[in-house]
Parts: structure tokens; C-alpha cells; sequence
């Protein structure tokens, strides 16, 4: 069965997740409510643009959302996690449970009737504190009695496009991971296609939490395949542990037991059938993944 096309409600709209599910369900027919806090801004013009209606919303105020909500069938509930005062200003080691534990309430009385929560990779297992937000969302979804659907992404694509990932501006990727460990990867524009495919299909996705990746890679594979894709060397170069160790004893003693689990993984044959476009490493930098990661490259040697 599918869901006529009604309002679908998308928070953090101006965000990679956000443009990428409004986008996503913009293409297949749905009215896009587009939640932003700049509504001026360039992404924020975009998404207007494109055809979504843009309605400022502050997510700490249960008032506004309950506005923002009225008379939409679904909510794509995505929460920025705090990093560090440096990396995600405005946000506080509270701000992503406190404010998604808002949008939740606010949605239950609210008669949504189908959230989509975009959460991550291992977050209903515990195996990471800054997922702890994420793994009290998830279980109160559960217990909400709302129709819901989990997403679990593991980590983008576009991270590689950036220092994020350890891409240094000369070209090499420094990091602690070992050569031998496989990452898995997602295009941000498959998290809003398998938004797009749950609201469509409530009878498929409805209660069902699915983990989300499009390919799997080592780093040096990784950096081949953007040599490769940008027709300049990119290098892999593994980080001492010990090194880490002396600057940060308890970030090293974090990556060793993290590199010694076998990590929860996605099983991209099966969301493959799911969503045939489901993006591969080479497709996303033959897209303009390459394109991003060059402009990224020319931008820091500048710089």
C-alpha cells in the first residue's frame, strides 16, 4: 500500500540529511515543510526554490513545532550531535536528546502519523557515548506507540570531501585506522531516498529500523579510488597509535577497543534490491563527489 502525498514535515532542513530527504521527497510528489533557523540563507532560498514551504522553527520551543506540525502527515526527525564547543557551536552535550525528546512529545499529540528518525550506525547498541543521545531516542520512539521508522546510516561520503576524515591538504589521508579495516560508506542522497521509500511505504517500513550504507572500502581503497576519480595521488598513512596515545591516552584507548570489535554492519545487497540506485564509492565521486573533494583540495592549499 502507498501513502497519498501529504505534508511531510523535515527538520534540520538546511542540513545534508535535511536537503537530501526534501530533495528526495520533493522529486517524488510530497509537500515539503522545510523546518530552518535562517530562513534568508542561501540553502534555505534553495529549498523554497525547489518547492518546499520554508517555516522558521526553534526546536527548544514546543509551541513552534506544535505550529510547524499542524496538519502534516509525516516527520523526518533528524538531531546535529554534539562534537566539541569548536566543531558544533550553538549545541551543548544536551541539546540533541533535549531537543528531539521535544519534537517527539510535540508529534505524539500532535497526530503525526509517521515519523522517520535519522539516527546512526551502532546507536541501539550503546558502543559509543556520543551516540547515547541517539540510542535514548530510538528507544522512546519504541515505546511512544507512534508509527515509526529508523534509519541507521554509517558514515557519508561527503566526510571525504573535508578534513573530517583526516584528507590532508597535500593530498594524503592520515589516519588512525588500520590498512586491513573496512569502512562502510553512504551518499548522503541515499539517506533521503530511503526517507522517501518509507513514507511511501508505511506497510514495508513502519516499526522496522534499517541500517543504511551504499559501499564498503578500506582507506587505502578509498584513497585509490579517488587518484583514480581526480587524476592526482591521493595516499593512505596510517597514524601511530602511540602517537595518539601521547597526545590523548583516553581517545587511544577509545580506538583500540573500537578497532578491536566487529562492528554492526549494513547489508548493501539486501538495500540494493531495496533501492537499485544505491550509490558505490566510484559512482558517488563519478556524480560529484570528485568535483567536491577537488574543490576542498584547491580551497585548503590556498588557505
Amino acid at each position: 500500500m502507498t501513502t497519498p502525498r501529504r505534508t511531510i514535515v523535515v527538520t534540520a532542513a538546511t542540513g545534508r540529511q535535511g536537503r537530501a530527504t526534501t530533495t528526495a521527497l520533493l522529486q517524488r510528489g510530497w509537500p515539503v515543510r522545510a523546518l530552518v533557523r535562517y530562513p534568508s540563507s542561501a540553502p534555505a532560498a534553495e529549498l523554497a526554490a525547489a518547492g518546499a514551504e520554508v517555516t522558521v522553527c526553534d526546536l527548544d520551543d514546543a509551541d513552534a513545532i506544535d505550529a510547524a506540525l499542524g496538519g502534516a502527515h509525516g516527520l523526518f526527525l533528524y538531531q546535529p550531535g554534539f562534537m566539541s564547543p569548536h566543531l558544533t557551536p550553538g549545541l551543548g552535550p544536551d541539546s540533541e536528546l533535549t531537543r528531539g525528546r521535544t519534537v517527539i512529545n510535540t508529534a505524539l499529540t500532535a497526530g503525526i502519523e509517521h515519523l522517520v528518525y535519522s539516527s546512526g550506525l551502532g546507536a541501539n547498541l550503546g558502543l559509543s557515548p556520543l551516540y547515547a543521545p541517539k540510542h535514548a531516542l530510538e528507544q522512546q520512539l519504541t515505546a511512544s506507540g507512534m508509527p515509526f521508522t529508523i534509519l541507521r546510516p554509517v558514515g557519508f561520503m561527503e566526510n571525504y570531501a573535508g578534513p573530517g576524515r583526516g584528507l590532508q591538504p597535500s593530498g594524503t589521508i592520515r589516519t588512525p585506522a588500520p590498512p586491513h579495516l573496512a569502512e562502510q560508506l553512504i551518499a548522503v542522497r541515499d539517506i533521503g531516498a530511503f526517507a522517501a521509500m518509507a513514507f511511501a511505504n508505511p506497510d514495508l517500513y513502519v516499526g522496522k529500523a534499517f541500517e543504511l550504507a551504499g559501499d564498503e572500502l578500506t582507506v587505502p581503497q578509498i584513497a585509490a579510488a579517488m587518484t583514480t576519480a581526480l587524476g592526482r595521488p591521493i595516499r593512505y598513512s596510517q597514524i601511530p597509535i602511540e602517537e595518539i596515545r601521547r597526545a590523548d591516552p583516553d581517545r587511544a584507548a577509545s580506538l583500540e577497543r573500537l578497532y578491536s570489535l566487529e562492528p554492526p554492519r549494513a547489508d548493501i545487497p539486501r538495500l540494493r534490491d531495496q533501492q537499485a540506485g544505491l550509490l558505490t564509492f566510484e559512482q558517488w565521486l563519478a556524480a560529484d563527489g570528485a568535483e567536491q573533494i577537488a574543490a576542498y583540495l584547491e580551497s585548503a592549499t590556498r588557505n
